[in-house]
């Protein structure tokens, strides 16, 4: 029987991989096509599974087995959106697999005595707007609602987003959870680094999770023609951007906790024979103890005396 689960669940994840806007990986970001395709399967699984099916403010998908009144709540599942090319297991598999064990136990006859909630966040990442961990930060109660009004690179807002969706981003800020009511929270994930693999385990168990805060820092000079300003007359923003991408590497390096990552670089104009006028990057700091992190004041460090170019610093998480 375990043998016939894990094939379901295979099957599942292969169809949810399909639901990508790029053959190589997956590629699903929040409120697009893809997005809604892959959560009307996984409602239809949660249907099948007979849960109760719902969508909140922020777009997590909700299956509910209910086990009566003044029964508390476990909460169980993941993200179903992905970074650029990401992987078929990421998030996802943790979605699938407590709607199947629900299934199976439901189809055992199986009454449990508390009640099961299966969420599928719509946007953890936070690769299509400069935020991330909406649904869980807004069940947590400790969402700044103003993340709303945060664009994409397309210029359109998280609020009209969830608007255009069908949905109601005013009414974020009633969907905090009561402690009380929850028994805890279990995410299945898939692991993402190599160390399992290494050691030949099929399992593990987290012992502490990584807080996480994002970076935007742009530098701004001025775009010219490569083949007319001197070297010396030049604002180059990239040569200045180059000057601190290594940093936040070097700091990780002398901190065992801390983890650094630059992972999104945008040029403009980002053509071969103009001088950079402007570059945003984005810095990424992960510590599973916050004082570690909180205490890298890396803006005052990093950018100081580059190239006559100005620079801005924003945290967008």
């Amino acid at each position: 029987m375990t043998h016939l689960l894990g094939q379901r669940a295979q099957e599942y994840l292969k169809q949810l991989a399909e639901c990508s806007a790029s053959e190589t990986g997956v590629t699903r970001f929040p409120f697009t096509l893809e997005y809604k395709r892959a959560n009307a399967l996984l409602t239809t699984w949660m249907e099948e599974a007979r849960l109760s099916v719902r969508i909140d403010a922020t777009g997590t998908l909700i299956g509910r087995y209910d086990a009566g009144n003044n029964t508390k709540t476990l909460l169980m599942g993941s993200h179903q959106d992905s970074v650029k090319q990401g992987g078929a297991y990421d998030g996802i598999m943790g979605i699938v697999l407590p709607i199947i064990a629900l299934d199976y136990l439901n189809r055992q006859g199986v009454k449990l005595p508390f009640s099961v909630e299966v969420l599928a966040f719509a946007d953890e990442e936070g690769v299509r707007f400069p935020t991330a961990l909406v649904g869980p930060r807004a069940l947590a109660g400790t969402l700044d609602e103003s993340v709303v009004d945060r664009k994409d690179k397309d210029g359109i807002t998280l609020r009209s987003a969830l608007s255009n969706f069908g949905l109601q981003p005013e009414n974020i800020g009633q969907l905090k959870r009561n402690p009380d009511d929850i028994l805890g929270f279990i995410e299945t994930h898939i692991e993402l680094g190599p160390v399992l693999e290494h050691e030949g385990l099929p399992l593990g168990v987290v012992s502490a999770i990584s807080g996480i805060e994002r970076h935007q820092l742009t530098f701004t000079g001025q775009a010219a023609h490569a083949g007319t300003v001197p070297m010396h007359l030049r604002k180059d923003a990239l040569a200045a951007a180059a000057t601190v991408t290594i940093e936040p590497e070097k700091l990780a390096i002398k901190l065992s906790e801390l983890l650094a990552t630059e992972g999104q670089l945008d040029v403009r104009p980002n053509v071969p024979n103009a001088v950079p006028g402007q570059v945003s990057m984005m810095i990424e700091l992960r510590s599973p103890n916050d004082e570690v992190r909180e205490k890298q004041a890396i803006s005052s460090g990093f950018c100081q005396g580059n190239r006559s170019t100005s620079w801005a610093w924003l945290r967008n998480q």
